[in-house]
């Protein structure tokens, strides 16, 4: 038996560039013929690496920026992100996540499984140096804490691609909340052409 979780279709567009949604205009209200919208963040960012920032402005950032599998609405409500929705196995320790298959890069490439699974095994992996590689362990994906150890090679992190659409992930223990957690920053994906051709500068304009 398998328990399934479907969310509201949507219509946002993962890029790496801003979330265009379509605004709730009242009645009555005009809008300015320019719509570009301008912030200021008080502090530098550390990175624009969602496995490396651990800034909050950084993170605001991101969110701009990158789409995770799921996002959250105005209400603290989860909406989808890359994920449509997902299945979990009856003893909560399995999920498998239906992809959207028109979520593309910037640069026109398609965004599939494998970006979150090269994305999450690089978040646990040692030589990524990532301070926030215990996130990993919280969420308690299968084998993260020896990954983290240097104990075990991150391809035995437990998330794989059953097909490009289809993501499946293993925790050790069942977590009611675990969609919750995949809005975090250090959960998006990352284009892996891009970091292996640019190494550390692979954010740099």
């Amino acid at each position: 038996m398998k328990f399934r979780t479907t969310l509201a279709s949507s219509a946002l567009a993962l890029s790496l560039a801003f979330q265009a949604q379509a605004a709730d205009v009242p009645e009555g209200v005009t809008l300015a013929e320019d719509q570009n919208y301008t912030f200021w963040l008080l502090d530098a960012i550390k990175s624009m690496d969602p496995q490396i920032n651990t800034d909050v402005e950084g993170s605001d950032v991101l969110r701009n920026l990158f789409e995770g599998l799921y996002n959250e609405d105005g209400n603290g409500e989860l909406v989808p992100g890359v994920a449509l929705e997902h299945e979990v196995s009856e003893d909560g320790k399995t999920y498998t996540f239906k992809l959207r298959d028109d979520a593309k890069w910037s640069n026109g490439e398609p965004v599939t499984a494998n970006d979150f699974v090269y994305s999450w095994r690089r978040l646990a992996d040692p030589a990524t140096a990532s301070e926030y590689a215990w996130y990993m362990e919280l969420m308690q994906v299968e084998n993260a804490p020896e990954i983290i150890a240097g104990n075990t090679s991150p391809e035995e992190l437990g998330i794989r691609a059953v097909d490009d659409h289809t993501l499946e992930v293993k925790i050790t223990t069942p977590l009611p909340y675990f969609p919750q957690m995949l809005v975090h920053g250090s959960t998006f994906p990352v284009l892996q052409s891009a970091v292996e051709e640019h190494g550390d500068d692979w954010t740099d304009a």
